[in-house]
């Protein structure tokens, strides 16, 4: 967080001179009124009444400047602060390895980069100037009741400590509920994420009303808690009220009888008076502080628990040459997720070259999909290595690693951009409209893409909700072939796509498949019919590998798995 605050530190400083020097103007201003009171007003001095009122006059513009200044300054520390610290906290989780990021979860993560900085941000914008003004004009108030009359200053010394401790007290009872607060604030943006996503899904199956019921439960612990925290802070006027009036009674009370002893002159009381104000409004200022600080300081915590989240390693140890053969090995890789009692792979093997495409396939659950996160390096695996021409992924940059991946995943997420944006994802520059159209040719998408209004220059919506699932798989198959990568990694990329065009797509890929090492994640047999291997997995192990027709005579499960699919997808052959 240090690092977000230095830069500001010179407009800091200028920030607590500005405000020293309003609160020295405002000290002043008693002493003065002290003045004309004893030699000017009961004396009929009208000179002097004239010449120190102008003088009074003149110190409270000083300081309503002065403090004017302050309020922009604090202003631009705040709002710059809060601007550099959501990039940072942006910039940091795309640094995040994957099981930090699910650690977190994405809805935890929006509420600590909007509302939790938004939250610092208003702390700043409020607090900054109290935050400088209220220990220094306490000090400072308390200094000149104390050079006014010593023995009245006791009352200040005893109501002081009093208020500051309603104040401790009440903020130390807050923390807890206000960091409550914050993940209460996490489970309601998970649970309207859910149900705006799911819509469909829960309207279909009619469970509007049990959904509302998940929702009111979090709902109402919210309110419990808030008005926990609300009951708190409502008890800290009424005592910083009746600790102020208390005081002010003992002010006046002890000061006539100051006054009527001859120890003390009007003025000096009227003075007297103004600085224990001053520090009441010093310790008013504290508690409001005390009163935003509980919030503030559960957001400070939440926002400094992703920023100190180590981000992925990196071991760079070999670059990776420009040329030569293009080879992807698992040499008897093992993975778990953290947490889970047993490994989803184990005891993977297996080699794929440039020209080769090896299809992998098997019941949900069984590690497919696993494997080519893998290969990314989205996750690290637990045994054995996975190596790119020779070279362990774990000693390749992530940059260098996966500029070489092509991946069209098995959720097609597009982004909020047009289609010629989202297929140049990899390009630092717009693919130009011949690039584009090769790449949607291949896809088998150049038809639709050119009947939409603008063609490639149209908007795809968030997430591609304005295309079929069928036309997003395309996109993004045309995404990760305009990589021209070494490696191509397709996650059951063609399951919503028909048979006709599934294959006219693969007859299509061919050409660039010839240049490429090749992985095909699938569900249906038609679409690895004609791979170099088939791996079959179950329960994240290898039972049976070879070409469909050694598969049909050598394994149980793969013939049971074609049997169920031919039947429908003979005709297709």
């Amino acid at each position: 967080m240090k690092q977000y605050i230095k830069p500001y530190i010179p407009l800091i400083i200028i920030e607590v001179l500005l405000i020293a020097l309003s609160i020295l103007a405002d000290l002043y201003l008693p002493r003065l009124m002290s003045h004309i009171v004893d030699a000017g007003v009961l004396r009929g001095n009208v000179p002097l009444i004239l010449n120190k009122g102008v003088a009074m006059i003149g110190l409270a513009a000083l300081s309503v400047i002065l403090m004017t200044v302050a309020g922009l300054m604090a202003a631009k520390i705040s709002m710059g602060f809060a601007r550099d610290l959501r990039a940072g906290l942006f910039s940091h989780v795309l640094s995040l390895d994957f099981p930090s990021f699910e650690t977190f979860g994405a809805p935890s993560i929006l509420t600590r980069a909007t509302d939790d900085i938004s939250q610092l941000e208003r702390m700043a914008v409020v607090a900054l100037r109290p935050m400088v003004r209220a220990p220094l004009m306490f000090v400072g108030a308390t200094y000149m009741c104390l050079t006014t009359d010593v023995k009245l200053s006791a009352i200040i010394l005893i109501s002081g400590p009093m208020l500051l401790a309603v104040v401790i007290t009440i903020a130390r009872k807050s923390i807890p509920c206000f960091r409550r607060i914050r993940e209460l604030m996490d489970k309601i943006n998970l649970h309207f994420r859910e149900r705006l996503t799911g819509i469909r899904v829960i309207r279909a199956f009619g469970k509007e009303s049990y959904e509302d019921k998940r929702f009111d439960e979090v709902n109402r612990s919210m309110r419990r808690t808030s008005e926990q925290v609300n009951n708190y802070l409502i008890t800290m006027l009424p005592a910083f009220n009746l600790i102020f009036n208390l005081s002010m009674v003992a002010v006046l009370y002890f000061g006539a009888g100051r006054i009527h002893a001859g120890t003390m002159e009007v003025g000096d009381l009227m003075a007297f008076i103004q600085y224990v104000v001053q520090i009441m409004f010093a310790l008013s200022m504290f508690s409001m502080l005390f009163a935003m600080y509980p919030n503030a300081k559960a957001a400070y915590d939440r926002i400094v628990e992703v920023l100190e989240t180590p981000p992925a390693k990196e071991n760079v140890k070999v670059t990776l040459p420009e040329e030569g053969e293009t080879s992807l090995v698992f040499d008897h890789v093992s993975f778990s997720y953290p947490g889970a009692e047993r490994p989803v792979l184990s005891d993977i093997s297996f080699e794929v070259k440039a020209g080769e495409k090896i299809a992998i396939i098997g019941g949900t659950g069984s590690g497919k999909s696993t494997i080519l996160k893998l290969i990314h390096r989205f996750y690290h695996v637990s045994g054995g290595e996975i190596r790119l021409n020779g070279v362990n992924i774990e000693d390749i940059s992530a940059k260098d690693l996966r500029s070489r991946v092509g991946y069209a995943p098995q959720k097609a997420m597009l982004l909020l951009r047009s289609v010629r944006e989202n297929i140049g994802l990899s390009h630092d520059k717009p693919l130009s409209d011949g690039e584009t159209d090769r790449y949607l040719s291949i896809a088998q998408a150049k038809d639709f893409v050119h009947a939409a209004e603008n063609g490639m220059d149209a908007t795809v919506s968030q997430t591609g909700k304005n295309l079929s699932g069928g036309q997003k798989q395309r996109l993004s198959i045309a995404r990760a072939l305009a990589k021209e990568p070494e490696v191509l990694l397709f996650d059951d990329a063609f399951s919503a796509l028909d048979f006709q065009t599934d294959k006219a797509l693969r007859r299509a890929l061919a050409p660039m498949t010839d240049r490429t090492a090749t992985i095909i994640v699938a569900q249906r047999v038609m679409t690895v019919l004609d791979c170099d291997e088939i791996l079959v997995l179950d329960d994240g192990k290898i039972i049976s590998r070879g070409t469909h027709e050694e598969l049909m005579k050598s394994s149980t499960v793969y013939r049971e798995i074609a049997a169920s699919q031919l039947g429908e997808e003979v005709l297709y052959a």
